[in-house]
């Protein structure tokens, strides 16, 4: 059993935190998966491009870069599901007979979600600044590559598509960031008694 001011059942506007944790939800859903399978795809295509032709191999599309940017993809696949998860929790509010979720556990719940995107942003962030400072040293030294004839040396258009991608996934988790902010202000709203 929960305690009065732990119910939100017993607010007058639960119904309508319901509806936006069930609108919330899916906006970001679809925000969030449509990022992240452009970028997914994106990265898989520079690295397979890099894999299949051995001459033009670079550190750009490679190392703990993409590892990064890869573990920030996957972030952003698990912020999906919760964001999922927000449209079934909205579901259990409106409910017309049944357990509504208590304040402590709705909070809980959006903590996790804001967590999992900061780690999100945090590692995609890492990510895009090894390739970012491995683009910036391959265009530093391109005016010695021309000389040289090393194709390795040049600023590939599939280089910065990577970077796209890092952006893509940082901005789905950036609008998981705004979603879970917004529901938690109003979960936790002064609501008038009555």
């Amino acid at each position: 059993m929960t305690r009065p001011s732990d119910s939100l059942s017993r607010a007058p506007n639960f119904k309508n935190l319901g509806g936006s944790f069930r609108i919330v939800g899916w906006i970001s859903f679809w925000i969030k998966a449509v990022l992240g399978i452009i970028s997914g795809v994106t990265v898989l295509f520079a690295s397979l491009s890099r894999a299949g032709n051995p001459n033009q191999a670079s550190n750009t599309i490679s190392g703990l870069g993409l590892l990064f940017t890869v573990g920030g993809i996957l972030l952003l696949g698990v912020s999906v599901f919760w964001s999922f998860r927000y449209t079934r929790w909205g579901r259990q509010f409106l409910a017309p007979a049944g357990d509504v979720p208590s304040k402590t556990s709705t909070i809980r719940l959006i903590k996790m979600v804001l967590l999992t995107d900061l780690v999100g942003i945090l590692v995609t962030v890492i990510g895009g600044e090894w390739f970012v400072g491995a683009i910036i040293g391959k265009a530093i030294s391109q005016g010695v590559a021309v000389f040289s004839l090393n194709p390795n040396q040049l600023v590939e258009p599939i280089d910065l598509f990577v970077i796209q991608a890092c952006i893509n996934t940082i901005a789905g988790q950036l609008a998981g960031l705004v979603a879970s902010l917004w529901l938690l202000q109003r979960t936790t709203q002064q609501r008038p008694a009555g």
